[in-house]
């Protein structure tokens, strides 16, 4: 498969791995604030049950002026500073950080000394004096104490217990954050391992999800550009598809595109029929035309330059006069034929189907007569010796002609043609059955005997343009009516063709 920038799969495969990033940057973003937001809450408790625990511990060891009684108490701290990995200050009501696990240099320079040593916290870091006996946390930089340090702070605070409810000084953690932006979050570790992995698994998707999507359309595009250069042979078959030509989609990724490759099939088919029936119509014309042209021609040519002598003009004129007739029939013909595939509109009303056979008959009679054929009828009638049908009178009236014709020229002389009309036996419209006693329709053809310039002899030898039955399938189907061949009984072909009643 092509991969250029300007093809539909390159597109839609560049589309949508930027929206694969852009939703794992969204989770990312999401995960690291909810991970962050977890730890830090879990860091809070553990620095504030550190410093309950000290303060616990130092309550009960400190003296009147604040000072520590108990040297064992700073193993407890420096212990305690070791496992929550924080700086842990004890802090006297004077304001003395009387024990420390270490004063960062740019705050020790800030702070005072004491008259005994101790760096004096200024009131404003005692956090806990007023608040009770609960303890205190504290994110950033713990009131502006730690400002000029690279790092954020995460800092708890909890009062020493005293039974009088006087502030006797705080236990202070203060625990120096690592800065941690998204992208080291998401690269740390085996979440990196994990987010490639995922972002390839789903590239893999996104590529066999864009190659269903887009290969009907490059195989629609490369379809459509044959047929713009004549070749109305190609079909688009997808791959690993099932159906008639091969064109039928069973994927429930491209169910929709499956519609469109099986309509843009139908649509090449139909265009090859027409171009088929193109070239028949010409192949059939330029023969059927051929014929009476050439006759026409030659005894005029030879009535022109003495060939025929006078005596005979009158003779061959008649054969002129013929042979025009044949033309203006063809010709009156396929203009029906256009017309009917312009989708005509019938005009419907009620008539006497009986009435429109004997007519036809009647204006048959010389080449009926002409073969010494027998006419057998059998018709159905009403009290008055009707049989009432709804249709376009005019239009039904040449169903019945163009099949009578065919029947004419295919029975033999002394022959036999029957026409008959019955109610429908399985609904209530009515039925005509016209049958010869010609050689009939092989069976293999029924198919196509009612196809546009369709003939039986291949050879285009027999009389006739190939389009009365087509005509008359056309007329019936605009009537919402049926028409079928068959073998009659007689020996030739047998049509029957319903008509709806009032």
């Amino acid at each position: 498969m092509r991969f250029s920038i300007r093809s539909v799969y390159a597109r839609t495969v560049i589309l949508l791995t930027l929206a694969i990033l852009l939703v794992f940057s969204i989770l990312g973003i999401t995960y690291y604030g909810i991970v962050s937001m977890e730890t830090t809450n879990q860091q809070r408790t553990r620095l504030l049950d550190s410093a309950e625990a000290i303060a616990d511990l130092v309550s009960d060891n400190l003296d009147d002026l604040g000072n520590i009684t108990d040297p064992n108490i700073a193993s407890y701290v420096s212990f305690a500073a070791r496992s929550t990995g924080a700086l842990v200050w004890v802090v006297n009501d004077r304001g003395e950080i009387v024990l420390h696990t270490g004063i960062p240099s740019h705050v020790a320079s800030d702070l005072e000394s004491s008259g005994d040593g101790y760096y004096i916290l200024p009131r404003t870091y005692q956090v806990t004096r007023g608040i009770g006996t609960s303890g205190i946390s504290i994110g950033g930089t713990f009131r502006g104490l730690f400002e000029s340090s690279s790092f954020n702070w995460l800092s708890a605070a909890w009062p020493i217990p005293s039974v009088t409810g006087i502030y006797r000084g705080e236990i202070q953690v203060h625990l120096a954050q690592q800065p941690s932006g998204l992208a080291n979050f998401v690269l740390s570790g085996s979440l990196a391992t994990s987010f490639l992995a995922a972002f390839f698994i789903a590239l893999l998707f996104v590529g066999i999800l864009s190659r269903n999507i887009t290969q009907p359309i490059r195989l629609i595009s490369e379809a459509a550009e044959r047929v713009s250069k004549g070749d109305l042979s190609v079909r688009i078959k997808m791959p690993g598809s099932s159906g008639k030509n091969g064109h039928h989609v069973d994927s429930l990724l491209t169910d929709d595109l499956g519609v469109l490759v099986n309509t843009v099939n139908s649509m090449i088919e139909r265009l090859e029929y027409q171009e088929r029936d193109r070239k028949d119509f010409i192949s059939s014309v330029s023969h059927d035309l051929r014929t009476p042209i050439t006759s026409i021609s030659g005894f005029v040519e030879g009535m022109l330059d003495g060939t025929v002598p006078p005596e005979r003009y009158e003779h061959y004129l008649n054969i002129v006069k013929q042979e025009a007739q044949r033309l203006q029939t063809l010709v009156n013909t396929m203009f029906e034929a256009s017309m009917l595939s312009s989708e005509r509109k019938i005009n419907p009303t009620v008539f006497d189907i009986n009435a429109v056979i004997r007519e036809d008959v009647i204006g048959l009679e010389p080449q009926i007569a002409e073969k010494h054929l027998g006419i057998q009828t059998d018709f159905a009638t009403d009290e008055q010796g009707r049989l009432l049908a709804i249709g376009d009178r005019e239009a039904i009236n040449r169903v019945v002609y163009n099949i009578l014709i065919n029947a004419i020229r295919f029975t033999p002389a002394d022959g036999i043609i029957a026409l008959t009309t019955r109610q429908a036996p399985r609904s209530k419209g009515i039925e005509v059955i016209i049958e010869d006693s010609g050689p009939g329709i092989p069976e293999n053809e029924y198919p196509y005997i009612f196809d546009r310039f369709y003939k039986v002899d291949k050879s285009r030898t027999a009389q006739g343009s190939g389009l009365g039955l087509y005509i008359s399938r056309n007329i019936l189907a605009a009537h919402g009516q049926r028409i079928a061949v068959g073998r009659s009984e007689l020996g030739g072909a047998r049509f029957i063709f319903t008509l709806g009643k009032p």
